[in-house]
């Protein structure tokens, strides 16, 4: 249950061009700091910076909706006049790991020939289990005041959980 409710978020993600995290992006040594360096304590704009390229989205209610990350670069190219947009919320980078390769739900539907509102069933199946090795792992950042406050790591080992 808990994997179609996780490939279901990421599916919410639509097909956009952001870069898939390595395993070491989304990971955290035992200080609590990130693959990518970041830890309670950053800035959104540290955090932005490093896991701006992954597609991130914001929890809404029991769901996570696809979020655009305000990027700092970005921002200053935009009027200084402007006010800071707040950018609190509990906020998850996600990907599958097939045979330890990192992949989009996108890609994963193109390799297997799988239309995505199948996937979830394709993915959890025996049979492709008995071939394949698959991992989702995530990421949970709870922002608060523009300040990261809490980080969760974590994943779902279909073949020893499902």
């Amino acid at each position: 249950m808990i994997a179609v409710i996780m490939l279901l978020a990421l599916l919410c993600q639509g097909c956009t061009e952001k870069s898939i995290p390595l395993a070491s992006a989304l990971s955290m040594d035992s200080e609590g700091n990130t693959g990518l360096g970041i830890h309670a304590g950053s800035t959104y704009d540290e955090w932005a910076t490093a896991y701006g390229a992954f597609e991130v989205q914001v929890a809404d209610g029991e769901n996570y909706v696809p979020y655009t990350v305000d990027i700092p670069e970005e921002r200053k190219e935009t009027s200084e006049d402007t006010d800071p947009i707040p950018h609190d919320g509990r906020f998850m980078v996600a990907a599958f790991y097939i045979d330890d390769v990192p992949m989009s739900v996108k890609d994963i539907a193109e390799a297997t020939g799988v239309g995505t509102d199948e996937l979830a069933d394709y993915l959890a199946s025996p049979e492709y289990l008995a071939e394949h090795t698959v991992v989702f792992r995530y990421m949970i950042f709870i922002i608060e005041n523009d300040v990261v406050n809490n980080i969760a790591c974590d994943y779902l080992d279909y073949n020893s959980e499902l």
